[in-house]
């Protein structure tokens, strides 16, 4: 998205510091209107501090504690990405900031710049007077200022995605209200289909998962001793690094095993998201293609928008980092929500 086309930036200018401003952004909070609140922790010193606020608020969930942790989500740069491929995924218009007054000047820069790459309209509150920071931070940006409540009520209120936007609320409200019971206990995934084997001539490149799959023989929702799978959807989704999440959720709806998960190229998910290939080896010679049950679309899709975002080839590898060493990081990330990461095939 062009400078040109981006919405200009917001501030609501809360002069006295009055809670109702506050309150007014965190009622606005919305994730599936397209509209994210986040409330900056200004005392955590962590370099990535930020992004990992907008990543809780998302609904993801960082890796707790040793090896896990220091992989990536301790980096800017990795923390960045994923935060800008979740908002892509979920299609977050508007982002709502509060306390941005308190933010360093290198953590409000990083909301402008996830504000280009993304195409976000972003909202800034400024609980004081403006001043010289305020204009210095916004001196090249467009934006303009509100300084009345009223004007900041409906400022926050307005929806983050187009009315053109392909799915309706209502259809976005069920797919996040989704009620389920989860006990904590482990996951082991639904057995998966066998999918449909395809021959591939000598000779000839293997090609990437067609657009148009037929969805009969999907997986399973649940089985014999198996957790629904909207329990298992909902852990996937706090999983915070989009490509741990997409190779986790190919595992569950087909069964691959780290050293086919590791052959997953970007053309390998279709542009629906509908469907997967799944390669035998690296001579592709009986490939396996799986339609996608419904639940996982959106996982799926968030590795190809990571890819995007980092210009990858589409038919380069997805996962060469977390699949190395036996899958040992996505094997921590799979432990970390009690998920069993088990060798089906």
């Amino acid at each position: 998205m062009t400078a040109g086309s981006l919405p200009a930036v917001t501030v609501l200018l809360d002069k006295d510091d009055h809670p109702d401003w506050t309150a007014a952004a965190h009622a606005a909070h919305d994730p599936v209107m397209g509209r994210l609140t986040v409330d900056p922790s200004p005392a955590n010193g962590a370099p990535a501090a930020l992004a990992h606020d907008l990543l809780y608020a998302l609904g993801k969930r960082l890796p707790q504690g040793g090896e896990t942790y220091g992989t990536w989500a301790d980096s800017q740069r990795p923390a960045w990405d994923a935060v800008a491929t979740w908002i892509l995924t979920h299609h977050i218009r508007h982002l709502i900031v509060c306390r941005t007054d308190r933010l360093t000047t290198a953590r409000q820069k990083q909301l402008l710049a996830l504000r280009e790459r993304c195409g976000i309209h972003l909202t800034l509150l400024w609980h004081r007077p403006a001043g010289p920071a305020l204009d210095t931070l916004l001196e090249q940006t467009p934006h303009h200022i509100i300084d009345t409540l009223p004007q900041a009520l409906v400022a926050t209120s307005q929806p983050g995605y187009p009315p053109t936007d392909a799915r309706s609320t209502a259809q976005r409200r069920t797919d996040e209200s989704t009620r389920y019971q989860d006990d904590g206990q482990w996951i082991t995934s639904p057995a998966p289909s066998d999918g449909t084997v395809t021959d591939r001539p000598k000779r000839s490149p293997c090609q990437g998962a067609p657009v148009l799959v037929p969805t009969n023989g999907a997986p399973p929702t649940q089985g014999p001793s198996r957790t629904p799978a909207d329990v298992l959807a909902a852990r996937l989704n706090t999983v915070a690094h989009p490509l741990h999440a997409t190779a986790l959720t190919i595992h569950a709806a087909t069964g691959a095993d780290i050293n086919r998960l590791a052959l997953v190229r970007g053309i390998d998910i279709n542009e629906t998201a509908t469907a997967v290939k799944i390669h035998d080896s690296t001579a592709h010679r009986r490939c396996r293609l799986y339609p996608l049950p419904t639940w996982t679309h959106r996982l799926a899709r968030a590795a190809g928008i990571h890819g995007q975002l980092k210009d990858r080839a589409p038919d380069s590898p997805l996962f060469p980092l977390i699949t190395v060493q036996d899958g040992e990081q996505l094997r921590l990330t799979a432990t970390g929500i009690h998920y069993t990461l088990g060798p089906h095939r």
